[in-house]
């Protein structure tokens, strides 16, 4: 399991960080992970809002775009997951569509009760006014801590890098570190609400800009069970 989690790490390398035809892009910083990592035949789908960073936000009005996400995971086993993500900007930052999809994998690498750890690797692809502008990928390590019965909490650690072009002299490109917290409430079987705050350090090396980003995020979702034979 673990050279797959090279590869995937070599082939994404980077995540969402620069600049497209767009003056400035989004993307969306939250995890949203389930309470508890999903068994085998499990599938989670999430939908919230939240605010998303400006990969360029000194030609921005606000440094962050409200804007709204969807998320769906599914388990191939109890210890690996597949998810698909995608975002919109709901703001008026810019008078432009801006928007984005990412996907992930979700490996675990203990089986403890209490407290779990797992790696994600993600990639992504940035859009504006229905071209991609930009694209990346990122690395990440996930910790759960499953002490409660229906409250559990989680945070996301990682590094990220993005570019919108890296050929010749004019190499666009970016990198940022990642560290999120959250927490997962589960309500009945199969009902959840994830409540999250991401903290971003973004550095984009095209032009030399260093912001940071506090960025909240509410999602609900729903656990669906494993069929049973």
């Amino acid at each position: 399991m673990k050279y797959v989690y090279i590869a995937i790490a070599l082939i994404c390398l980077t995540f969402l960080m620069l600049i497209g035809c767009s003056p400035s892009l989004v993307y969306s910083p939250s995890m949203n992970l389930s309470p508890k990592p999903l068994k085998k035949g499990q599938s989670q789908a999430l939908a919230g809002v939240g605010y998303f960073p400006e990969t360029r936000p000194e030609y921005t009005e606000h440094k962050t775009a409200e804007g709204g996400e969807a998320t769906f995971r599914f388990a191939l086993c109890d210890h690996f997951a597949m998810q698909f993500k995608g975002w919109k900007d709901f703001s008026d930052n810019l008078d432009v569509s801006r928007y984005g999809a990412s996907f992930s994998f979700i490996g675990m690498l203990n089986d403890s009760s209490k407290v779990r750890f797992g790696l994600i690797p993600t990639g992504a692809f940035l859009f504006s006014g229905g071209d991609c502008d930009a694209g990346g990928g990122g690395l990440f390590m996930g910790i759960w801590f499953n002490y409660f019965k229906h409250v559990d909490f989680y945070s996301v650690i990682g590094p990220a890098a993005g570019a919108r072009s890296l050929n010749g002299d004019d190499k666009q490109w970016g990198w940022g570190v990642f560290l999120n917290v959250g927490t997962a409430i589960t309500v009945g079987e199969h009902l959840t609400f994830n409540l999250e705050l991401a903290g971003i350090k973004q550095k984009n090396e095209y032009e030399h800009r260093r912001d940071y980003f506090l960025c909240p995020s509410i999602n609900i979702g729903y656990i669906m069970e494993r069929s049973k034979k």
